[in-house]
């Protein structure tokens, strides 16, 4: 580990773990399963639009609330705003062809995701020490995507208290708004909070938001841009040993 020892940095101690999805608790190939879900989306549109032009207005508004700050509107509010005006659609005629994608088309897609060893010890871990538990994927996805993906890596929604969507978060990574909007409805100060995943800017952006890091090893994400320190890095064992150490035991 960065820190060279699984015990807390001096005078802190945490309360709540949010850890990230693709890459850390499941081994996702990234780009497969990113380019097979714009293809396998643009299949449903294909007698309005070539494939590209389709994925380039998908991936379009998926970067407007990626980028946006409006804490007015909920994510899947920009997104759909957008959406609707690129394909020159109404939503209520967009919402029974996306569900029927997610819950048909979607779980197609397994076959890039695989279970990761030791992420069911992570998380039993941090119930085992009764802390606020906290799926901190970033929230372009409907909540069936996540349950979907947890599924291919052997998991559930279960052990969570928030799990980050499209529908309830107004932030995404790596803002620090995003962070501090989850600090929030988890009733957890961001310094008493530990934020875990592999990708260097989106996941240690929790810094910002004055959240402990820590860099889960195996799939590092490092785009060379924007690179932000971290607290520990290690692998999802030593995760788990840091949890036992760090973590406020629960109230009896």
């Amino acid at each position: 580990m960065s820190q060279n020892s699984i015990h807390p940095l001096p005078e802190r101690s945490y309360e709540a773990l949010l850890i990230d999805l693709d890459g850390t608790l499941l081994k996702l190939d990234q780009e497969s399963f990113a380019r097979s879900y714009f293809e396998a989306m643009a299949r449903l549109f294909s007698d309005r639009f070539p494939p590209e032009e389709f994925s380039g207005h998908l991936l379009a508004s998926t970067m407007k609330i990626i980028n946006c700050k409006d804490n007015q509107r909920s994510n899947e509010a920009v997104f759909f705003a957008d959406f609707c005006r690129r394909l020159k659609t109404e939503r209520a005629a967009l919402d029974p062809v996306i569900e029927k994608f997610y819950r048909h088309e979607f779980p197609r897609l397994r076959s890039w995701g695989r279970p990761r060893p030791h992420a069911r010890s992570v998380l039993e871990a941090a119930r085992r020490r009764g802390e606020k538990l906290v799926l901190a994927t970033q929230p372009i996805f409907p909540p069936v995507a996540a349950h979907e993906r947890l599924s291919w890596g052997e998991l559930t929604a279960d052990p969570f208290d928030l799990i980050t969507t499209l529908e309830n978060m107004h932030f995404c990574k790596p803002h620090p708004e995003y962070y501090l909007e989850i600090a929030a409805k988890i009733g957890i100060p961001p310094e008493r909070c530990l934020m875990a995943g592999n990708d260097t800017r989106e996941d240690m952006g929790a810094a910002k938001a004055g959240m402990g890091t820590f860099l889960v090893e195996g799939e590092i994400i490092d785009r060379g841009e924007e690179a932000l320190p971290h607290d520990y890095r290690g692998s999802l064992t030593e995760l788990a040993e840091l949890i036992e150490a760090s973590f406020q035991p629960a109230a009896s």
